[in-house]
């Protein structure tokens, strides 16, 4: 994960990325996103691990470099889960992390000020893993519980609303 962060904060220094909120919004929005699908995957009784993405890796310096700056893909890796798991586990599994995006959001609105781009970024965080699309959070959601799903990708999509407006 340290590899990770690091290519990250290389990234936004490439091309001078000041605005703190978004560089910690991003870093610890990624962070506590794969630690949480981690933690909870373990609470289950399963194997995690994070794993380097090596191609993410050179996807993160590409895209600051043809973008130069203006957008940073940051997908460097993510965690495995082992184990044979419910459809069930693996959705809980997969919705914790967008989850705990959306409460960043919430704190990040909280606190205010420089802390709204945080916010911002989180609630794109949350939209964007939670598009029903695998390997997103969401495909395993939706396969899981529709409902559930729709739900929380409302309430994703409203809470990116309320940060953008």
């Amino acid at each position: 994960m340290l590899v990770s962060m690091i290519t990250l904060v290389l990234a936004f220094h490439m091309f001078k990325v000041s605005d703190t909120g978004i560089i910690i919004g991003v870093i610890l929005g990624i962070t506590l996103h794969e630690i949480v699908h981690k933690l909870v995957a373990q609470s289950m009784g399963f194997e995690s691990r994070y794993k380097l993405w090596e191609i993410g890796i050179v996807l993160v310096i590409a895209f600051a470099i043809i973008t130069k700056g203006r957008f940073i893909f940051a997908a460097p890796g993510f965690v495995v889960t082992e184990g044979d798991a419910t459809a069930a586990e693996r959705g809980k599994i997969s919705l914790s992390a967008p989850a705990a995006n959306m409460g960043l959001v919430l704190l990040f609105v909280g606190m205010g000020g420089i802390w709204w781009s945080a916010a911002y970024v989180n609630a794109l965080l949350g939209v964007f893993n939670l598009l029903p699309l695998p390997p997103l959070d969401g495909a395993a959601v939706k396969e899981w519980s529709p409902g559930v799903w729709s739900a929380a990708f409302g309430l994703a999509l409203a809470l990116a609303i309320f940060v953008m407006i």
